[in-house]
């Protein structure tokens, strides 16, 4: 849709803003933030020796440890920013805030990105649930779970406050959660928080976050046929010969000579890599905000493994529809935590947004920049079980 379509005419209400706040404010320790400040890019934290408890022996001699330490570092190493061109006659000629929409879409844009930089440190946790191998969670097993997680964390002395203590879970898992059954069963409310969280239940502050990581792998060993399709995220993609013949509503992608340029043909498609309008055809604005912006989506190809490996943030679901039935989604996962709040820091550092005037030309140019470092330390590892979950049903 262009600009123009926002003009003074017959129209409804702007659509909704799909971003939520910003979950890893609640949960990470900041503390480094004010060591950094706005000048610096490094934090460096000392790891010390802790010394051994003995048994003396009355007359005899004592030994004495030599105290160590090493050295750890938080670095601010992403930056990352958002800017739009809203031209005079565009701006005018509509009943909406054009430049307030520009600006408080770009913060929360740059926020998710920040919430999804953090999340992805979890996979440091030092502690794993079912032994590091992916289970499915169902309201069957649910108590299972958080009880092997409490032992994990109990083992190693993390505070037992349930202020403390979060569970960190996507949307459809927390749905799971609230069909759980057991005697000694908490209500979970009903209502979520704008930072994410729910409330306690059984030990644990549950906080939801559509930010998760998350992976699938796409077997595609033969080249499909026009009209096949794979799905993702809602988004689907349609394999055709010739692009002009796509499915309205489908992100066309050109059948190769043979699958493996057909696979790497998808993987330039969700990448905005290769040549668009040639190889694929580019997305529209929804599925570029779904697949690209949102959900951050990239995709690897692989012709030794006949694989096309994705991964994201979020509840993502994964479909497809090809003439070949043996190639299809499988290792569908998705990251979760059980964990000490303050067990990863993360530094926020130079959030700015501004408006700047177009030098040749009539425009209003918002923009926006962050820079944000995230660091899971030794110790804070300790703190953090990880729960990789099977998310094929999702």
């Amino acid at each position: 849709m262009a600009i123009t379509d926002v003009k003074q005419e017959f129209w409804g209400d702007l659509q909704a803003d799909l971003y939520v706040s910003n979950t890893a404010v609640y949960l990470a320790n900041q503390s480094l933030s004010e060591l950094v400040s706005n000048t610096g890019y490094k934090a460096h934290r000392p790891i010390l020796s802790h010394p051994q408890v003995g048994t003396y022996t009355p007359h005899s001699d004592i030994s004495f440890e030599q105290k160590s330490a090493s050295k750890e570092t938080l670095e601010v190493d992403t930056f990352e920013y958002a800017a739009e061109d809203i031209d005079i006659t565009e701006s005018k000629q509509s009943p909406y805030d054009l430049l307030g929409h520009s600006l408080t879409s770009i913060r929360k844009g740059l926020m998710n990105g920040v919430e999804q930089k953090y999340l992805s440190e979890i996979t440091n946790a030092q502690h794993n649930i079912n032994g590091g191998t992916a289970l499915e969670v169902t309201s069957a097993n649910i108590l299972d779970i958080l009880e092997e997680a409490e032992g994990k964390l109990g083992a190693f002395d993390a505070p037992y406050e349930t202020a403390m203590r979060a569970c960190v879970l996507g949307p459809r898992t927390v749905a799971r959660l609230r069909r759980a059954k057991s005697d000694r069963e908490t209500r979970l409310g009903d209502s979520v928080l704008s930072n994410g969280v729910i409330g306690p239940w059984q030990g644990w502050t549950v906080v939801q976050s559509n930010n998760l990581p998350y992976s699938a792998v796409l077997g595609l060993a033969t080249d499909p046929t026009n009209g096949d399709t794979v799905t993702i995220g809602g988004v689907t993609f349609e394999f055709q010969d010739d692009l002009d013949n796509v499915t309205d509503g489908y992100v066309g992608v050109l059948c190769g000579t043979n699958v493996d340029t057909t696979r790497a043909n998808l993987a330039a498609c969700i990448n905005d890599s290769g040549t668009a309008g040639t190889n694929y055809v580019q997305m529209g604005a929804k599925a570029n905000l779904i697949i690209r912006r949102k959900r951050r989506i990239t995709a690897t190809n692989s012709n030794s493994a006949d694989t096309l490996t994705i991964a994201g943030f979020g509840d993502i679901a994964v479909s497809s529809d090809l003439t070949d039935g043996t190639d299809a989604w499988t290792s569908q996962e998705q990251e979760s935590v059980f964990m000490i709040r303050g067990s990863i820091d993360m530094v926020l550092q130079f959030m700015d947004l501004k408006v700047g005037d177009k030098e040749k030309g009539f425009a209003d140019l918002p923009k926006g920049i962050i820079g944000v470092g995230t660091k899971t330390f030794t110790d804070g590892s300790y703190l953090m079980v990880n729960l990789t979950q099977d998310v094929s049903d999702f």
